[in-house]
């Protein structure tokens, strides 16, 4: 059998440790929402700063695994840093989160600039009070927040980032 890999590079340390180069753990938030009193769903979104990769487009929340982190603990933390929504706040409107496992892992080098291993966690709220003050929330890699209607994503007027529209879509069909 034939192997098209490249082993990771090894970088010695000065105190004589070892790390290697590998590739990084990208984490991805699919947030649905349905409020009280009308049955649109929405969909927290992000549209990324001028400095960022895929800039001026549309995505779902995401970021990276930090050292020490667990997948679901990173997801939470990335929501919050980037859009102050607070999951811990909300538990009482969610419905489900797939105990707490990404529901899609994404591995292909081929699909990936920089080569990330994406997992896609969902978390859907019912009866849920939309907390739209966070679209007035500031941070330098965003340059707005939205709870956009599921229908929006959908209508191809907008660019979107890393194929989260298709994970998007991909968690509506899977879930609801």
């Amino acid at each position: 059998m034939k192997f098209h890999n490249t082993p990771n590079e090894e970088v010695k340390l000065p105190d004589g440790r070892i790390i290697y180069l590998s590739r990084s753990a990208a984490i991805v938030a699919i947030i649905l929402a349905k409020e009280h009193d009308n049955d649109d769903i929405y969909v927290l979104t992000e549209k990324r700063s001028a400095i960022m990769d895929e800039p001026n487009k549309w995505a779902a929340v995401s970021g990276y695994i930090d050292w020490n982190e667990s997948g679901y603990e990173a997801i939470i933390r990335e929501i919050y840093e980037e859009t102050s929504f607070y999951l811990p706040d909300h538990k009482s409107a969610l419905v489900f989160d797939n105990d707490g496992q990404p529901f899609y892992v994404h591995t292909d080098p081929k699909t990936d600039a920089k080569q990330n291993i994406s997992l896609t966690y969902i978390f859907i709220y019912e009866f849920i009070k939309l907390p739209r003050k966070i679209e007035n929330f500031k941070d330098k890699e965003i340059s707005q927040i939205k709870w956009m209607k599921l229908s929006e994503v959908f209508t191809g007027d907008k660019k979107w980032a890393f194929d989260h529209d298709k994970r998007i879509e991909m968690a509506y069909t899977k879930f609801y």
